[in-house]
């Protein structure tokens, strides 16, 4: 065997090797994918629709859930993807990318979720973060929302944008209804810097319920002159 020969082999065993011992975020067992393809049926239900106005996850054939259906969920997004269930270990796996200081965690998913807004959205002229407050900035030490933007930025070569800013600290989105959550939302945005006319924007976050956060960014984006904004997400709720 030659050295060239023995070098490449070894290089493949490495390889391997290194495959067999991921594991997989969600369940830690050993697996290829970092999401193992139990996970991935459990919780990115592929089987399921997606709301294209709101994200949600839906059983039904048709386009849209029974909220957006009726008039009552954001207007402002030409299409929402989301990529998983936002329940049990998906749901703990974003939380702890956001209170415990582990955004790292989402370097593992970064596949799956370029994957993901490839196929079903549009090329943009640029991905932009939903911003936090800066005193939950302090706090926290990143805005998990820009380290999505930036996942989509380095695999696809799109420019990040930070055109909004968030001026009021509001109450937390899921301890709401949404009645409440579209008042809690109300003035907490404005432009930070000038819009590109006619952009396609991607807004990124990391979770969506009922749809109000992207759709308040959403419309002060198409205020300030972007002809469309799809939202890009990690979680969202279920239709039941």
């Amino acid at each position: 065997m030659t050295s060239e020969t023995f070098s490449k082999w070894k290089s493949l065993v490495s390889q391997i090797w290194y495959e067999k011992e991921k594991i997989c975020l969600l369940c830690s067992r050993k697996s290829i994918e970092t999401i193992c393809p139990e996970c991935q049926e459990i919780y990115f239900q592929p089987q399921m629709r997606r709301c294209i106005s709101c994200g949600k996850l839906i059983a039904n054939q048709g386009t849209q859930c029974k909220d957006c259906l009726s008039g009552i969920g954001p207007k402002g997004l030409m299409k929402v993807v989301t990529l998983g269930y936002y329940e049990n270990a998906w749901r703990e796996l974003i939380c702890n990318v956001k209170f415990k200081s582990q955004p790292y965690l989402l370097l593992g998913i970064s596949d799956c979720l370029t994957e993901l807004a490839m196929k079903n959205l549009p090329p943009p002229d640029a991905v932009v973060p939903v911003p936090i407050h800066p005193h939950k900035l302090a706090e926290r030490g990143f805005n998990q929302a820009e380290i999505i933007a930036s996942i989509l930025s380095n695999h696809l070569g799109i420019p990040i944008k930070n055109y909004i800013l968030r001026t009021k600290n509001t109450l937390p989105q899921t301890s709401l209804g949404r009645k409440e959550r579209i008042e809690n939302l109300h003035g907490a945005f404005e432009i930070k810097e000038k819009v590109m006319k006619d952009e396609i924007i991607w807004l990124a976050d990391d979770v969506t319920t009922t749809g109000a956060t992207l759709e308040e960014c959403a419309q002060i984006l198409k205020t300030n002159g972007v002809k469309e904004v799809y939202g890009v997400c990690l979680g969202a709720g279920k239709e039941e």
